[in-house]
């Protein structure tokens, strides 16, 4: 474990607003980002998914399917009206779906997931090239791509900057930068209470729009533009849920919960992800069940939360920036 400094403006000994499992999440002053210090080392980190010990499991990863390309074609929208067709990298690319979608619509898609369930599962069975070791000079033989895209991927990053840094040297001219992330730093903390994990230590960052911009000035890219959408709908609805499956089966949910302890993460599944139907239900009940629910999220997600109040309230954002020339 090593005691951090803010990563943009060099303070120590944060405030402290976050805590969980034994570590600490402080808030710096400055440029209100979250951070974990004192943090696990880099091994520890990475070994989190190259050992499956992830909050959300590999197999929840391949098995949420219909719910990832939900997700998956709401933001190739965004990045198909900026560009059309080229290379695509997802740093954390989870099971592949985004990729394979992007496939479907004209892209060259390349991967890197950490985790070798997954990876495995990416290469084998949807046939696209995927790396199990961080983006360097050398992934994919020096492939330059006209956009490199990740999802709730920046807060696990162990050193933002440096992955940055490298995002941009093999991005081609006039390429961009697209990802998608909560912005925690910027919620009321009166809204904390519907959060009940923030999944530490897997994510080691929490940023705040100004915190993003920060980031990207600071690793040689050109802020575009920002979509922003309100998950607190999305919180409502699981708590809802839950509190129906409390009042129905009258046990309390199992520990795991579903990924709603993250913004960028609602709605998707977790290692034992909130089931809105009973285990007495047939295969093909369940299965029914789980699209609807992945579309009331989807539609809760990306329609409502796109005309909802945002200021100070959970919300996941979809960033835009340019390679700077």
């Amino acid at each position: 474990m090593e005691e951090i400094a803010c990563i943009f403006c060099g303070k120590i000994n944060e405030p402290i607003v976050i805590e969980e499992n034994g570590y600490t999440g402080r808030e710096c002053a400055e440029c209100g980002l979250i951070y974990i210090s004192p943090r696990p080392s880099l091994t520890e980190v990475l070994g989190l998914y190259q050992q499956n010990a992830a909050y959300v499991s590999a197999e929840a990863h391949i098995s949420s399917g219909f719910a990832k390309r939900l997700y998956a074609r709401h933001n190739l929208k965004i990045i198909t009206s900026l560009v059309k067709s080229g290379a695509i990298l997802e740093i954390g690319a989870g099971a592949g779906y985004f990729l394979d979608e992007a496939r479907k619509i004209g892209f060259d898609p390349y991967g890197i997931e950490f985790n070798p369930i997954q990876a495995n599962f990416i290469r084998n069975e949807l046939k696209i090239p995927c790396e199990e070791s961080p983006l360097s000079a050398s992934s994919f033989e020096g492939q330059s791509f006209a956009v490199i895209y990740h999802c709730d991927v920046v807060s696990h990053f162990f050193d933002p900057i440096s992955e940055f840094e490298t995002m941009r040297q093999r991005i081609s001219e006039g390429g961009f930068l697209i990802f998608e992330t909560g912005n925690l730093a910027e919620v009321n903390r009166k809204y904390y209470r519907y959060f009940p994990r923030f999944q530490y230590p897997d994510h080691l960052f929490f940023f705040s729009l100004n915190s993003v911009k920060m980031l990207l000035e600071k690793t040689g890219f050109e802020f575009v533009a920002v979509y922003r959408y309100s998950i607190l709908p999305q919180l409502w609805l699981r708590q809802a849920l839950l509190s129906g499956k409390r009042l129905v089966f009258g046990a309390r949910p199992s520990s795991g919960g579903d990924d709603t302890a993250h913004p960028a993460q609602v709605g998707t599944s977790g290692r034992n992800a909130v089931a809105p139907a009973s285990t007495d239900m047939s295969a093909a009940a369940r299965k029914f069940a789980r699209i609807g629910y992945s579309t009331l999220n989807y539609l809760i997600r990306y329609k409502i939360g796109r005309i909802v109040p945002k200021a100070q309230r959970p919300q996941t954002m979809i960033v835009i920036a340019r390679k700077r020339e």
